[in-house]
């Protein structure tokens, strides 16, 4: 409005994000000043210099998709037949897409915190190809001496030569998937090794001091009992495990168990919610009487040197490369994944070409959002580093689903942080979904593919499935 001296007057009210429109004042059009920079170089303060050079810490993840054969409840990206996906073009591809990363001037000498190698089973690649991978990463990154080195395997695909070879590469960290010590349970759920083998690869693994060494358990696979599942845990805490990974069964859509009709928890031989709910918070229970520290919503350490280096990257909001089939990666906050054909995979990364097929920049909403539902995974989010990043509190972003979780008892809230309650540890991944921005919100929990995809893809072979079912609970195998 006008006042007879060209002057607008300004409410000095907060704007819903911590700031103020400034002091009551008039608006006067007329020549004068130059604006060089904004602050105003009058707030500089003396010295604080120091982390001007200082970068996020980076991970770099290849994804090996070959498995001696898919388990019930897999729904991950995998291949079992090499015949129609053979390994050598993979391979061939992938260390490609390595060397595209390496010649890359923005990365060049950045050094590497954690490597990880995931599936599928990537200790189902020969000693060879393990040893060719990574000398491929070592050529192309500044991998620092102390950094992490993960290697999934599963036990049935470890020996003596290879477990040696692993270590003399580098690899710190072994995990393992074992999902349950009882040989029954391990035939019925399709696995392809049998407790033995688990054992023995423990002891491989020890004689060769593998820093750390992670166990999968999972809790409500098919025909568990209180009495297995009890059985399982404890023979974790008997073999004195560094670090252990207790996953909730879940049925996909894209599974096998679901395929033959075990679609959900309480049908057949699925244990109900209310009843894996039980085997989870009695494993909690048997592991933190053994000494142990919940450090996620699935995550168990003896000590803190234990902590996973390349979750806290990912998770932290950190950068990682990740390369492989159908991958993704977050580099100068942008998601960008490869694509999930294996044929278009292979032919762009093969040609020396990118694989990326998608990506998405994030602004500074989605930035603040992905920080508060993967920071939350790790049970503790720091107020006080969110308010130095943005210059205003979490609280005025996301206020609202704070109150609501808090009121349910999941989250409890202080000046310095907002960390997750022992209630709300077993409902951690609801919890974090609260915070997606609505234009996310229906895709929480997206099961990953349709009925119609999965027969076109020709994903489930039915009449492979490896499930026993005693005829008094026989379903009709349905074809999806």
């Amino acid at each position: 409005m006008s006042d007879g001296t060209n002057g607008y007057h300004a409410n000095d009210a907060a704007n819903g994000n911590g700031h103020t429109n400034g002091a009551r004042r008039s608006l006067e059009l007329k020549r004068g000043g130059f604006i060089a920079s904004y602050p105003p170089f009058e707030t500089l303060q003396p010295g604080g210099t120091e982390g001007i050079w200082e970068q996020p810490r980076l991970a770099v993840y290849a994804h090996l998709p070959y498995c001696r054969k898919r388990c019930t409840f897999c729904f991950y990206k995998v291949y079992t037949n090499q015949a129609s996906k053979p390994m050598d073009p993979y391979l061939e591809a992938l260390q490609k897409e390595i060397d595209l990363y390496g010649a890359r001037p923005e990365l060049q000498g950045r050094p590497v915190h954690a490597i990880y190698y995931g599936g599928g089973t990537p200790t189902r690649l020969s000693v060879p190809q393990l040893r060719a991978l990574t000398n491929r990463i070592r050529r192309n990154f500044n991998v620092l001496p102390d950094a992490e080195f993960t290697c999934e395997s599963e036990p049935g695909t470890l020996d003596a030569r290879k477990l040696a070879a692993m270590r003399e590469m580098g690899v710190t960290r072994l995990s393992m998937g074992v999902q349950t010590f009882d040989d029954d349970l391990l035939k019925k759920n399709g696995r392809s090794h049998g407790s033995h083998q688990v054992l023995r690869a423990m002891e491989l693994a020890r004689q060769n001091d593998f820093p750390v060494i992670n166990i999968d358990l999972m809790s409500g696979v098919l025909d568990e009992t209180m009495d297995t599942w009890e059985r399982s845990v404890q023979t974790l805490i008997d073999l004195n495990i560094e670090h252990i990974s207790i996953y909730r069964m879940e049925i996909y859509k894209n599974t096998l168990l679901y395929a033959a009709g075990f679609t959900g928890p309480g049908v057949g031989g699925i244990p109900t919610d209310e009843e894996e709910l039980e085997m989870w918070l009695r494993a909690v229970e048997m592991l933190e009487a053994a000494g142990y520290t919940q450090v996620t919503g699935h995550a168990f350490i003896k000590q803190p040197e234990y902590d996973h280096t390349e979750r806290t990257i990912m998770w932290g909001g950190e950068d990682f490369i990740a390369t492989g089939l159908s991958s993704y990666s977050y580099l100068n906050d942008v998601v960008f994944q490869n694509t999930a054909s294996w044929d278009k995979y292979v032919a762009a990364a093969g040609s020396g070409k990118s694989p990326v097929e998608k990506s998405i920049r994030l602004n500074s909403k989605q930035r603040m959002a992905r920080e508060v539902v993967l920071g939350l995974k790790m049970l503790h989010f720091d107020r006080v580093a969110f308010g130095r990043r943005h210059g205003f509190d979490v609280l005025d972003l996301y206020g609202p689903q704070v109150e609501v979780l808090v009121d349910n008892g999941l989250l409890e809230v202080s000046d310095e942080a907002i960390t997750v309650t022992r209630r709300g540890r077993v409902y951690v991944e609801i919890i974090g979904s609260m915070f997606y921005l609505p234009e996310h919100a229906d895709l929480a929990f997206h099961r990953f593919a349709t009925e119609e995809e999965l027969t076109r893809t020709g994903v489930l072979q039915v009449g492979e499935l490896p499930v026993s079912r005693p005829r008094e609970r026989e379903l009709a195998l349905t074809a999806v």
